[in-house]
């Protein structure tokens, strides 16, 4: 269990003598059903994080958002060490289930909100732009294209590069994969805030529409429902989310083979893992904009 009961008890003021069921929730998630003697049963989420650091983000950031009045996020209820407890909410993950009506733009409202903020709180705050995106050349070698595909396409990536840096930049949630955002009927939550700070905002649009499983002409379409919420250029911002994506995709991509060895054992996590590496896979390749960076990086490494 991730949080001891009877702390968890005195933390939210029930009796000692209530009754639990814990139903693990994913990797570092637990659902816990209390159920007092004389009143109805309550379920909270407990989540933790096996980093303390990154587990103290999640918490501080949490926090700092509820206390903004933000709304897209479950609010915290207690602290049990490193572990957080929070409000259960109706929503599923965007990994698990074809998105709900509304639920989609509903989401993309919640990043147009989210970035919105004038909230100085988490990661990275000291480093600048140019720090957080390095300028080395991915290696896409170990993505399995050859000399003559990665040439043409190192030029054409820092390109890429060169457009995010003069995206917008500011408070993010940093870990936006379908995974982390709950849906329901025209409703949506940011959960698992552990890398939360500062960094490019187009990169939680583009991590969230790769990984739903939305087709390219929806991903435009929402990347402008996005730009529409947050008073930004819509035709540029919808190219440069499709740009985004494919420079966080490639990253994403780059990191999936470690977290699928330390997954080992855990099928649910490592099967949502997969699906996560497939819609990425199969959506970077898909044109949902135009920036010619964008056209130039599919030109070299997947020509029709």
């Amino acid at each position: 269990m991730l949080a001891d009961p009877a702390a968890l008890l005195r933390a939210l003021r029930l009796q000692p003598d209530c009754e639990f069921e814990v139903e693990p929730g994913g990797r570092g998630v637990e659902r816990w059903t209390l159920c007092p003697p004389s009143a109805d049963a309550r379920v909270v989420i407990i989540r933790a994080h096996p980093d303390p650091e990154l587990a103290m983000n999640h918490a501080a950031v949490a926090d700092a958002l509820s206390r903004a009045g933000f709304p897209h996020v479950p609010r915290p209820l207690a602290a049990i060490g490193e572990a957080l407890v929070e409000e259960a909410v109706a929503g599923i993950s965007a990994l698990s289930l074809v998105s709900p009506e509304g639920s989609a733009e509903a989401a993309m409202g919640a990043f147009a909100t989210l970035h919105s903020l004038d909230l100085r709180e988490g990661l990275n705050w000291e480093l600048g732009p140019e720090q957080v995106l390095p300028a080395d050349a991915p290696p896409l070698h170990r993505l399995g294209f050859a000399a003559h595909e990665r040439a043409p396409a190192e030029a054409a990536l820092a390109d890429a590069r060169e457009a995010v840096l003069t995206s917008p930049w500011g408070f993010c949630h940093g870990d936006a994969s379908a995974a982390n955002v709950l849906l329901a009927p025209g409703r949506a939550w940011l959960v698992s805030l552990h890398a939360a700070g500062f960094g490019p905002q187009l990169f939680d649009v583009a991590a969230f529409l790769l990984t739903a499983g939305i087709d390219a002409p929806r991903r435009h379409d929402l990347a402008s429902h996005y730009s529409h919420t947050r008073g930004l250029d819509s035709a540029e911002t919808a190219d440069l989310v499709d740009l985004a994506g494919i420079l966080w995709g490639i990253r994403e991509l780059l990191v999936l083979p470690r977290r699928s060895i330390e997954l080992l054992g855990d099928n649910a996590a490592s099967a949502a893992l997969n699906t996560a590496a497939g819609r990425i896979e199969r959506g970077v390749r898909e044109p949902a904009g135009a920036h010619p960076a964008a056209v130039a990086v599919r030109a070299a490494l997947w020509p029709s």
